[in-house]
């Protein structure tokens, strides 16, 4: 909080420099990013979510099938009675158990992941970023949404989103046969 304060305050005292030309207060060399709108409109996002959607694809179709039979099992146990009754209790207090184990490995594989993803995408984005303010020669690059107002002129986000766009990516599906192989393992 107190980092986004002091940052706030060298910016507005940069701007607001009563004594400094406009011509002065340009060649400080400020540009703005929107984040998330440009994790939310590169390709390479567009391609991540639907590899992860796919890689786990699978597991959530089992988890799915496990509640469905769990729901099923537990609509017969009203009519059952005895033995046979005991006996279904235990097999769906087995399959909860089961469940559980699963959907929590699921989370965390997905979740871990997601962060894998998430790390390459800010990596293409930060690398755009870099090279976009040393071609304008620009010293400080803020977040969008650090920002109460920023000019048309000093936003980035649109020539960011181009630039990675047209940068090369590595394929989510490269990483997806080593998580594959531990997610196979953990079952």
């Amino acid at each position: 909080m107190l980092k986004k304060f002091a940052l706030a305050a060298a910016v507005s005292m940069l701007l607001i420099n009563g004594q400094a030309s406009a011509e002065e207060q340009n060649s400080v060399g400020i540009g703005v990013v929107n984040g998330p709108l440009i994790l939310n409109d590169i390709p390479q996002a567009k391609a991540s979510r639907e590899a992860l959607s796919k890689e786990f694809a699978p597991r959530q179709a089992e988890l799915q099938k496990i509640e469905a039979d769990g729901k099923a099992l537990a609509q017969k146990l009203q009519t059952l009675q005895g033995d046979a009754r005991t006996e279904s209790e235990r097999k769906l207090a087995k399959m909860q158990a089961d469940f559980n184990l699963k959907a929590q490995a699921f989370e965390e594989d997905q979740r871990k992941r997601m962060q894998e993803e998430q790390i390459k995408l800010f990596t293409l984005v930060q690398k755009a970023i870099d090279e976009i303010a040393l071609e304008r020669n620009l010293k400080l690059v803020l977040r969008g949404d650090a920002v109460a107002f920023a000019d048309a002129g000093v936003d980035l986000t649109s020539e960011v989103i181009a630039r990675v766009s047209k940068m090369k990516d590595t394929k989510p599906a490269d990483d997806k046969k080593a998580n594959d192989k531990k997610s196979k393992a953990k079952k």
